[in-house]
This record gives C-alpha cells, structure tokens and sequence, in this order.
C-alpha cells in the first residue's frame, strides 16, 4: 500500500486549465434582460448555480448541492503572474539568453549572475533588471511577456531540477486564466431589484473587455504602440485580479472610490480565509467582553455580566430524583428558565400564565433550560491558546456590569492584562463536560506551571508588596485593624492580643501544618513552624516556595485558599497602611539642582567655545568630514 510522504504547491499549466476548465468564457456579460445567466458569461450555468430555480449544466445539481466549477479566459496575449515575479527574474539572470543553459552550474549564485558569455553556446549575456511588479529591463529594452515566456521554454528539465524548481518556468507566464466558480462571487439583489456584481466579477469583465479590444485591434493591424499600450492595461487588470494591493501599481477601484477587494485580499490578514474562516471558529454556548480585574474574587472564580448570564443557558434533564426540586425551581425562579423541552422535544415557551400549568405537567424525561447561575462551572480562555492552561475552569459568579471579571493572580497562565484585552467563556452543555472540566481543568490544579514545575498562579503586584510591607519586623497592627484585614481574606478567628505584629497576623493566613525555611531576595532567613512566621519578610521569592510547599504537602485546594486569603488581606492591609508618594518626593536637592547647573554651565561653555573656533577657522576637521560635518 502507498502512503503520501510529502505534498508540494505548484502552477497549473495552460492545459491543465483547459482541462479543469467547465466553461470557455468570452462575453463580459453576466445575465440577459430576463434574469437568466447568459452563455459564456461570467455567470455561465456551467458555472455553478446561485439561483434556486436554476439547475448546474456541469454537475446536475441545484444551489444547495452544487459546489462550483471552474471557468477559463484564453488571454489573446501572455501576461506575466506578479506573484512571481522575482522567482522569473533569477531565472532569467541564472539561464542563458539564447540556449536556456545554466550559465555556470559549478559556480556559486553570485558568479553565474556575474558571467558574461555562455559556455555553451558562447551568447554574450545582457544585464536584466527587474521593476517591480511586472517588468523586466534587458540592456535598457523592455522584454515583453511572450519574450520571456519563448526564454523560459527553452530552459531544460535537468537544469530545473538541478535549480531545485520543480515546475515548468513558462507557466508563471499565464495564457489562459483560471475564472472563479460562481459560488465564490455570488451577486446579490438589491432591494430595487436591481443585481450587484461582486468585486471579483468587476475584475474579470475588465479584464474580458480589455482581452476582446486587443484581439479586434491585433485582426484590425494597429500600430503596435496601440498594441502594447492595450497589452499594458491587459498586464495592470490581472495583475489587480490576484493582487489588488501590488506595490507599483494603482489599486483597481469602484466608481465610489472604494478599492475592489480581489483574491490575495480575500486570503490573507485576520479577516482572510485563513484566519477567520478556518482557524477561526463560531460556536454556540459561548460568550466574548472585556476583561477587567476584581481582588474580591477568588482565583477559580469568574464574574460573569448579567445580561450574558441572561443569553446563556444549561439544559437540566428532569429525573425521579430532582422531580419535585425542578417543580420548586419553577415556581420560584420562573424567570431564570426559558424554555421546558417535554420528552418528544417540543419546546414550550414559560411565562407568568402558564406556570402553574408547566409545573403540574413536569415529568422525568423533560428537560429545562434554565439561564446562568452562581456556581455553574465555565471554561475560560484567552486567545491566542498557546499552551493548556490558555483554558481553564472556573465557577461562575454573576455580577452587574459589562466586563468579565477575575483576580489578578490568574493573569500569568492566559497571559492576560487589562489594557482592553477580550476574553471567552465556553458554557459545558452536559454533566460529562461540566465533570470533566471540573475534574481536568479547574483553576488550581493548574497553580503549578507543566513547564517549569514553578508556581505560575500567585500573588502579583500590589499583593506582593502588601504581604513585604506586613512582614515587616517593626509593623503593629491595632486589634480592630488586624480583624478587618483576617476578615476580608474570610478568616474567623478569636484574636486575643490588643496589638499584634505584621508577622502575627500574616501567620493567621497559613495552614497549620506548614514548615518552612528559605532566604529571600535580601538573603534574610524566613522560618515557618507549624504555620507560624517565625522570623524574616515574606517577599516575592519566598512567597512561591510556600505557594509551591502548600500545593505539594497540602493539595491544591490549601493552596488556593492560601493565594486567596494572603491576596485579600494584603490588599486590604495596603488600603490602611498606604503605599505612595507625595510632591515633595518629586522635588530635587538643592545638591543636585547645583550639580545639574553646573553641568549645564559647562556645556554651555564648551559649545561656544567650539563655535569661536568654527568661525575662526581652527577647529580641526575629522577623516572624511568637512568642516561643517565635524562641527
């Protein structure tokens, strides 16, 4: 059996066109007086069918059915393909004028493009010069498309293959042109009634047109100024076809004004085929807004706008189980459910009239739709996915506003920051998914990085500097105060000291059985013992060792409730101690103020001392420099 080990891109020939081709087009028309697509237009029914009353002449089928089929323009004259246009230029350099031959097929690039006779046939070789997008210059004489094209045909298989092309050059030289199926430029009605072409449409009655003027003046004997004035605007039509953004040339544009949006366009950039039709993916069940930050969220919490939580829904199956709490549900929230789908998936409508109704007719087998809740499990991401924890789960908390909310400790993993960044929500549909994303994908299971092993959720910023400034050895926090900063980070517990040290209360958010010892930044000793901060300041290093020691010893869940509460309470202790500057931090000493005058004065003095000697003659100029230069 045969397996495919590679596949490569390359030119259709003339032929294959032919081939390939469903219908030869020759009127730059598309529809009759009647509506009907005309023979050999640009709308030939062999074409492939937009209209529903219309059958394909090629493959049989109707709209629906019919995936399109490819038509051909025999080009009176060759055109050369601007995408490759460099590609024909080092041909033309690297072969022979005359014979086709590698010039030197022993020498290095750089020395065949400087030989100056063949060694086979003993040609003179002319300097060729390439205008970019189309033109080709051989000793100041342009060369037309056919020139090229004879030039390129008599380039031999073996030369090409030891080149490393693995195509015919003469084929990037195009005498028939492949025509877009119509599926791929349908036209519209327009609410007059009237049809509008699409832009690729526009582009080939140009190019038709200005193909049937050179032909008729080619028969009729015109000057050959005429002739190749038409062959040019044949050349700039196809050229604007492929690419209607070519550097060197005018963009081919409405009579409005507007740039005609031709194949390259329709390609490339974020609204190209590429990235939003293929890499990018419309489903349902989904959400996308802004982000913004909230430290009173917990790091596998999300809050989530009410108007989305309003447009998403969840699918409860009604079962012998949680029979008479869906009927309890109903009654109390009727607003919170959409629809009741009964156990032959008719939809009905819930409003305030028929609830009494709905609630008596419930059995297993039905199925609610009910909107977001508190405590739905969601997955959240943010694009680009460049790694797996760019989509994690978190629970749901509604709440007023328009953006999605979060704790900053989870910025690191999707790489998210609040300058306007967007995110998206993925609402599981059923209890496997919703299982497996709270099995597989909850926020802290995910605290230690999978590349690295280090924490890569934790505290960040003003926490961190909140937590150095607590563990501060000459901190004292009042009774009331250090109850206010425990109960924000959600610890409940008896304080029976009037005072008590930064270290005292910031040992109140470790677990209990914690041990610890690790330097900081500073090289200070920090010790823990049995969850108590014994000596030393917590700083950014140290505070990822108990992070990554509480997750190891102690599982994920004491690692969360640890990044929560040191994250709230470092918060709320910066809201009472305060960490900013003033004005008079901004003023400069007077030493450095006379310092800079200083400074100042100097150049000052140097400068016109330097323009005495400019004016006088005397300043000595640098190698290769005037006088002005050096100065």
């Amino acid at each position: 059996m045969m397996s495919i080990e590679s596949i490569e891109f390359s030119v259709f020939s003339p032929e294959e066109i032919r081939n390939m081709s469903a219908a030869k087009i020759t009127v730059p028309d598309t529809y009759d007086e009647d509506g009907y697509p005309i023979q050999n237009g640009l709308a030939d029914q062999r074409l492939g069918v937009i209209d529903p009353g219309l059958k394909c002449r090629t493959c049989g089928n109707r709209m629906k059915d019919c995936p399109g089929h490819f038509g051909h323009v025999e080009l009176v004259r060759p055109v050369i393909h601007a995408g490759f246009g460099k590609l024909i230029y080092h041909l033309l350099k690297g072969t022979c004028r005359k014979c086709g031959r590698i010039i030197n097929e022993k020498n290095t690039v750089k020395k065949i493009y400087a030989a100056k006779k063949c060694p086979y046939c003993d040609e003179e070789q002319q300097k060729i010069k390439f205008i970019k997008p189309t033109t080709f210059m051989e000793d100041k004489r342009k060369l037309l498309p056919n020139e090229v094209r004879e030039r390129l045909e008599r380039v031999t298989d073996a030369d090409l293959r030891q080149m490393g092309a693995h195509l015919r050059p003469e084929n990037l030289v195009l005498t028939a042109l492949i025509v877009a199926p119509v599926t791929v430029r349908p036209s519209i009605t327009l609410e007059t009634g009237e049809r509008s072409e699409d832009d690729l449409t526009h582009k080939l009655v140009d190019i038709l047109r200005i193909n049937q003027r050179l032909e008729e003046n080619i028969n009729a004997g015109a000057p050959q100024l005429i002739i190749e004035d038409l062959w040019e605007l044949l050349q700039y039509h196809v050229t604007t076809y492929f690419d209607n953004e070519t550097t060197g040339i005018p963009p081919a544009r409405h009579r409005s004004g507007r740039q005609l949006k031709t194949l390259f366009q329709r390609l490339k950039g974020k609204e190209g085929r590429f990235r939003y039709n293929l890499s990018g993916k419309r489903v349902n069940f989904s959400a996308r807004t802004v982000i913004s930050p909230d430290p009173c969220l917990s790091i596998n919490q999300i809050g989530v706008p009410q108007d989305i939580a309003n447009e998403l829904t969840l699918p409860v199956s009604v079962t012998a189980w949680n029979l008479e709490k869906m009927k309890e549900f109903i009654r109390l929230h009727p607003d919170k459910i959409n629809y009741i789908i009964r156990a032959d998936n008719r939809r009905k409508k819930l409003t305030a009239a028929n609830t009494d109704e709905v609630v008596e007719e419930l059995s297993p087998g039905y199925r609610i739709e009910r909107t977001m809740m508190d405590g739905d499990r969601v997955i959240f991401n943010r694009q680009p996915s460049l790694h797996r924890i760019s989509m994690m789960c978190h629970t749901v908390k509604v709440l007023p506003g328009k953006t999605f909310r979060f704790n900053i400790c989870d910025c690191p993993p999707y790489g998210a920051d609040f300058d306007g960044d967007e995110m998206n929500i993925h609402f599981p549909q059923n209890e496997e998914a919703q299982a497996e994303a709270e099995t597989l994908m909850q926020v802290q299971d995910q605290i230690l990085s999978p590349r690295h092993g280090q924490p890569i959720i934790q505290l960040e910023l003003d926490q961190i500097t909140g937590i150095y400034l607590l563990t501060q050895p000459e901190v004292i926090i009042q009774k009331d105060d250090a109850c206010d900063i425990l109960s924000a980070a959600g610890i409940v517990k008896a304080v029976g000291k009037k005072k008590l040290t930064g270290r005292e209360t910031y040992s109140y958010l470790l677990p209990e059985k914690l041990d610890l010892e690790a330097k900081n930044n500073q090289g200070e000793q920090v010790v823990i013992k049995n969850g108590v901060l014994k000596e030393g300041t917590v700083d950014n290093k140290v505070g990822r060792k108990i992070i990554k020691k509480i997750f190891s010893e102690l599982g994920a869940d004491a690692a969360r409730e640890y990044i929560d509460g040191a994250s709230k309470a470092s918060t709320r202790f910066m809201t009472k101690y305060g960490f900013t500057l003033g004005l008079d931090e901004y003023d400069i000493p007077d030493a450095a103020r006379k310092e800079i005058n200083g400074l100042y004065e100097q150049g000052r003095k140097e400068l016109n001392e330097l323009i005495q000697d400019l004016a006088k003659g005397k300043l000595k100029q640098l190698p290769g420099k005037t006088t002005r230069e050096t100065f």
